[in-house]
């Protein structure tokens, strides 16, 4: 089994004087697709958030590489450049169009005389059907094509990282198999990946752990095997059966 190249731990996150991450711990390994598994409102998002640097931690800290990030020490562009993102809406800039972004995105991480990355940039807008898009500005364009966009613009880059959140909402059939196939290139290239979502039944297929998170914790984590040894009476449950499970054992518990 790969070693960890990412390490969360004890990970907390203040928004509002109220604490929605609460002292999440948990790692990723190279060639590997780690489920972020949780409902809508459990802190998934916020928790990709503080991964990334866009939202400051208040406690815990994050470990990659040589760099170690916490609430004194915000995570630094280089270790920002290993990764990928995919977020759950897309980001944009009104006054560009679809091109500009990825023109943009080109020079910002000086790559703008690339042709190896240009030409992938190419076969990325062929693959997500993209091409008659391009001059548009994201005012005229679907959510599922300004998705797409985000798939490119992650995409484009070598990563170490991938962080993948809500990755198939607005999308359509053709467009969901896509970035599946990439997303399992990337895991048998060696990346580590990261996929935050309530859609069970795909997280079941493309996963190789778990993390179930409610409520800005975490309450049970591992394979799919392991889960489902932490209930002999669950020894073939489903990924959605399990969670289930596991929360109402855990609130018991708590309670």
């Amino acid at each position: 089994m790969e070693e960890a190249i990412l390490s969360v731990d004890n990970l907390t996150i203040n928004l509002g004087g109220a604490q929605v991450v609460q002292g999440i711990s948990l790692e990723l390994r190279r060639g590997e697709i780690l489920g972020l598994i949780g409902p809508n409102g459990a802190g998934k998002s916020t928790t990709i958030a503080g991964l990334l640097g866009l939202t400051p931690m208040s406690g815990g800290w994050i470990t990659f590489k040589e760099w170690t990030a916490d609430a004194k020490h915000p995570m630094p562009v280089e270790m920002k450049r290993e990764f990928a993102y995919i977020p759950e809406q897309p980001m944009y800039y009104s006054d560009l169009t679809l091109m500009e972004h990825l023109e943009w995105k080109l020079r910002l991480w000086e790559y703008g005389h690339d042709d190896a990355l240009r030409a992938r940039m190419e076969s990325l807008i062929r693959r997500f059907q993209l091409r008659t898009h391009m001059d548009k500005f994201p005012h005229q364009c679907s959510k599922g094509t300004l998705q797409k966009l985000m798939v490119v613009a992650a995409f484009l880059f070598p990563f170490e990282v991938l962080i993948v959140d809500e990755p198939f909402i607005g999308l359509d059939v053709i467009a969901i198999r896509e970035i599946r196939n990439l997303i399992a290139s990337a895991r048998d290239d060696g990346a580590a990946v990261l996929v935050s979502t309530h859609v069970l039944d795909s997280a079941e297929r493309m996963c190789q752990r778990f993390v179930f998170v409610m409520d800005g914790q975490v309450f049970a984590q591992g394979t799919l095997e392991e889960l489902r040894a932490m209930r002999p009476e669950d020894n073939d449950a489903s990924l959605e059966d399990l969670f289930i499970n596991l929360f109402q054992e855990h609130a018991r518990v708590d309670n």
